[in-house]
């Protein structure tokens, strides 16, 4: 098969995110759901998702915190298992004082990803704002990779600001010396999403393909790469990708299921179902999961005689 060209898609919700950069937020949060609820596809669910962060975003530069948490909440009851939305959602439920609720997003990104430096930080800085500083030091300490961490200087500050209970200050440092909240890697799965959503393989596989080059380790990006080789009809590379992504974060439940497509699609049904059941055996309310077992299981009708 051969792939689209590779040229951008076009953002059905540009209209909400013009609102938002209007300082309309309500009215950009609505105009998402409206225009999600034209569509109907799952495909408009994920751009959807994609147009919610840019609102929260937003908002969060024009300081109003309670529209990101909106924003972003309608994001995260779309995509619940996406753990990056979860900690988004995470960090602006924490800076407009809802403790509680940001740790239990913070629970669900780590669900999701139990190995995700973004949601341990976040979770030790709302210890550290409750008094659990010792706790909050050692979790961050954890977190420093054996090669160090990205800008030594940042965590060497990032640190004392911890120590002395500034945990404002210390939370932007320390992001930017473990390489987390990356804005440019943010960005790019987010246009890779996007192109995904769109159908455009080629040109989702080009934007991943430019990610991994700085992200290598980034399962997200592997699993990203290896949707857009599928829908081209790359299905060895598509498998390959899968595969890298699940090896860097084997409960990686939605990439599992990806793979399983992809070895059905290459006849390879009782491997397929094999991953398909590894899938319920860790969360038996997958519902795609659930779907595939039963479409696979399901006795195939004899052909009809001439």
């Amino acid at each position: 098969m051969t792939p689209r060209p590779a040229t951008p898609p076009v953002d059905r919700y540009d209209e909400a995110v013009r609102l938002a950069a209007a300082g309309r937020f309500a009215g950009a949060v609505a105009a998402v759901h409206e225009a999600r609820a034209a569509a109907g596809t799952r495909a408009a669910g994920d751009e959807a998702v994609r147009a919610f962060r840019r609102i929260a975003r937003c908002a969060t530069e024009a300081g109003d915190t309670a529209a990101a948490v909106v924003a972003l909440s309608a994001a995260a009851r779309l995509r619940p298992r996406w753990a990056d939305v979860q900690v988004e959602r995470a960090v602006a439920l924490a800076a407009a004082g809802e403790r509680d609720a940001a740790r239990r997003a913070l629970r669900a990104a780590l669900a999701v990803n139990p190995r995700y430096a973004a949601a341990r930080l976040e979770a030790a800085l709302l210890d550290a704002s409750e008094g659990l500083l010792g706790e909050a030091l050692e979790a961050v300490r954890a977190l420093v990779p054996p090669e160090g961490a990205a800008e030594p200087r940042a965590l060497e500050l990032g640190l004392a600001a911890l120590e002395r209970a500034d945990w404002e200050e210390a939370g932007p440092l320390l992001r930017r010396a473990l390489g987390l909240h990356d804005a440019w890697l943010g960005e790019r799965v987010e246009r890779v999403r996007a192109a995904l959503a769109a159908g455009a393989w080629a040109h989702a596989a080009q934007l991943a393909a430019v990610a991994l080059e700085r992200h290598a380790a980034f399962p997200d990006l592997h699993a990203l790469l290896g949707e857009a080789e599928a829908g081209a009809g790359h299905l060895d590379d598509a498998l390959a990708s899968f595969g890298r992504a699940l090896e860097l974060h084997p409960d990686y439940h939605a990439a599992r299921v990806r793979l399983a497509r992809v070895l059905d699609g290459l006849g390879m049904r009782e491997a397929a179902l094999e991953e398909v059941a590894r899938v319920l055996a860790a969360d038996p309310a997958d519902e795609e999961a659930a779907a595939l077992e039963r479409a696979w299981r399901a006795p195939r009708r004899p052909a009809r005689a001439a």
